[in-house]
């Protein structure tokens, strides 16, 4: 029994030991990639600020990103920061521009999320546009689209104005992306925004109610 614990113990010893120093080397790459980044990228202050706004997490996804990127090329990350590689000039040029390139687009795709969600809802209007959420958004395109005239009004009748069949809701709307895309799709990213912001008062909401029903909060 005192065998078993002794060698649980050393396992454990070993364990974190090991983890220490991989969090210890890690901080290490990630102190150098903010050096060598600030000097290949003086001139790129967006990317500047880009990597040293980072977080502590969202910076070992960085690391770990270029790490895998020179992996799949049969490179190591490290060597960027090593004298060693200065004897190898050619290879020196290669790794340097092809991280800095990587980085570059990393950050490119970062800044076209809400474009490519925009672009995924787009694609599911024009795939299912009579489905029930589908057709929730395209009616508040459409209100959207009208008051900037993307839309034509619905003529008058005599007495009245004809209200929009759901057919012809979603013919304007869908039409109003080929005649106008920049304003349709502009409009279709703000009202995703504001959605995005509904649902987080939303959850806010469910949260403090929830704390709120607690006794702690029933006695206040």
């Amino acid at each position: 029994m005192f065998t078993l614990l002794l060698l649980l113990s050393l396992v454990i010893i070993v364990l974190v030991w090991q983890r220490r120093n991989e969090q210890k080397h890690r901080r290490l790459v990630l102190r150098q990639l903010h050096s060598w980044i600030g000097v290949q990228a003086a001139s790129d202050l967006h990317l500047q600020r880009w990597v040293n706004g980072l977080t502590a997490r969202e910076a070992d996804v960085l690391v770990d990103l270029l790490a895998g990127f020179c992996t799949s090329l049969n490179w190591e990350l490290t060597w960027l920061f090593t004298p060693q590689l200065q004897k190898v000039p050619i290879l020196k040029q290669a790794i340097e521009e092809s991280v800095m390139a990587y980085a570059r687009s990393i950050l490119a795709s970062l800044q076209l999320v809400e474009d490519v969600r925009a672009y995924n809802t787009y694609i599911s209007l024009l795939q299912k546009p009579t489905g029930r959420k589908q057709f929730t958004l395209i009616q508040k395109l459409y209100a959207a689209l009208r008051e900037q005239n993307v839309i034509s009004s619905t003529p008058k009748r005599k007495w009245f104005t004809r209200q929009p069949t759901r057919k012809q809701k979603i013919n304007a709307v869908i039409e109003s992306f080929d005649r106008d895309p920049v304003r349709a799709m502009e409009t279709l990213k703000a009202l995703l925004e504001i959605e995005a912001g509904l649902d987080v008062e939303q959850i806010t909401g469910i949260s403090q109610r929830a704390v709120g029903a607690t006794p702690l909060g029933m006695a206040a």
